[in-house]
């Protein structure tokens, strides 16, 4: 068997034992040890041949004022260089590969074989699965023809938590995930705890965040009864300070997920175009990634925000008009925390009934019901509000 020292100059035959390492002069470095040479002292260690890592940890604190302590089962060779390494590193390097550890207790470094521990992690979430569903579908008359929109979100955040666990652990680890205590446990070895504790960190901070989705369902019924629709690219341009003149005639059509960020401009600007009715505006506050559901009279729609790091609230929205023919949509769209996403080119027809005098043959007068058709534009605004979570705040 040979030995190559390099640095203290030690040369060790097989038939010799390794000469004394010169004393260094001792610094007080680490509070559990009563010495620096676990950390202070470096040396450089080549191996050609296969060492016995009791003899190898035997000669690393040769010439120090630390004592060692091998447990009887520690076993294993050693084949390698380590250059200017402390002794922390070295037994790190060394004992990690070979399924052991160490522990300090004053100036004593006791090697045995690595043990999992069990740490248990608190989980603050709902011990349910949610699933959230939007289906519309109607028959539009006439030739009979149907449609439909189904919208499907599953969540189970144990389930995902357990999955994403499983892969930072060994193959000798456990773990359980207590539903109704909220608790998960794991055995594994402590740089694998570590692991689990980041990852749980990440993903409270994510899960927990929470977003208020202030929604209006507006009507406009336009003043020029020839209108299509309203003209969204001259609201647009108003809504951005220039002159509508500078827009021509011919690009002026409907737009659809106008971004805004001054809802009372964007009202006033629509009312220029016609009367403005406010059909609902509900208030949402939902988690990450969770859905909301909102439903009226001629709409319904779901809504799940995805909230990201940088502020930007990422909106998978499903717009539904069941009256009088099924009107279907389904988009996804990115808005600044405080924007509101403008949502058009929903039109259905409005009908309104009123009694009034009507000519009858003979010359006599009556009351009739007259029935009038106008067309009307749907909108949906959704302002999006990011809420900081209990642990950010």
């Amino acid at each position: 068997m040979e030995w190559v020292v390099i640095v203290f100059a030690l040369a060790v035959q097989a038939s010799q034992r390794p000469a004394p390492m010169p004393v260094l002069p001792l610094t007080q470095l680490d509070e559990r040890v009563p010495a620096g040479d676990f950390d202070n002292r470096t040396f450089t260690l080549t191996f050609a041949q296969p060492v016995p890592v009791k003899d190898l940890l035997l000669l690393l604190v040769r010439g120090t004022s630390l004592s060692i302590v091998p447990d009887p089962a520690v076993g294993g060779t050693f084949i390698g260089e380590l250059k200017n390494v402390t002794v922390r590193q070295a037994l790190g390097l060394i004992l990690r590969p070979l399924g052991l550890d160490y522990a300090l207790d004053g100036g004593v470094i006791r090697v045995s074989r690595r043990e999992p521990e069990t740490r248990i992690f608190d989980l603050n979430y709902i011990a349910t699965e949610r699933e959230g569903h939007s289906t519309v579908g109607g028959d539009g008359g006439g030739p009979r023809t149907a449609a439909s929109v189904t919208a499907s979100t599953r969540t189970d955040v144990f389930e995902e938590l357990a999955g994403g666990v499983r892969t930072l652990l060994t193959e000798r680890a456990a773990f359980n995930v207590d539903r109704k205590a909220g608790l998960l446990q794991v055995t594994d070895f402590p740089e694998r705890l570590d692991r689990v504790a980041a990852y749980l960190d990440i993903v409270q901070d994510r899960v927990h965040r929470q977003v208020q989705i202030d929604a209006r369902v507006i009507e406009v019924e336009p003043t020029d009864a020839k209108a299509s629709g309203i003209d969204w690219a001259s609201l647009a341009v108003k809504m951005s300070g220039a002159a509508t003149a500078d827009v021509p005639v011919a690009t002026r059509q409907t737009m659809n997920g106008l971004r805004v960020t001054d809802v009372e401009k964007l009202l006033g600007l629509l009312r220029e175009q016609g009367t403005v009715t406010i059909v609902a505006n509900p208030r949402l506050l939902t988690l990450n990634n969770e859905p909301s559901i909102v439903r009226t009279a001629t709409m319904s729609f779901s809504v799940v925000p995805q909230i990201s790091g940088d502020s930007i609230v990422t909106l998978s929205l499903t717009p539904i008009v069941s009256s009088p023919i099924v009107i279907e949509s389904d988009m996804l769209a990115r808005v600044a925390d405080g924007e509101t996403l403008v949502v058009s080119g929903f039109t259905r027809d409005r009908e309104t009934r009123e009694k009034k005098a009507v000519g009858i043959s003979g010359g006599w007068f009556g009351r009739g019901t007259v029935v009038t058709h106008r067309r009307v534009e749907l909108v949906i605004l959704l302002t999006a509000k990011i809420v900081a979570s209990v642990a950010a705040q």
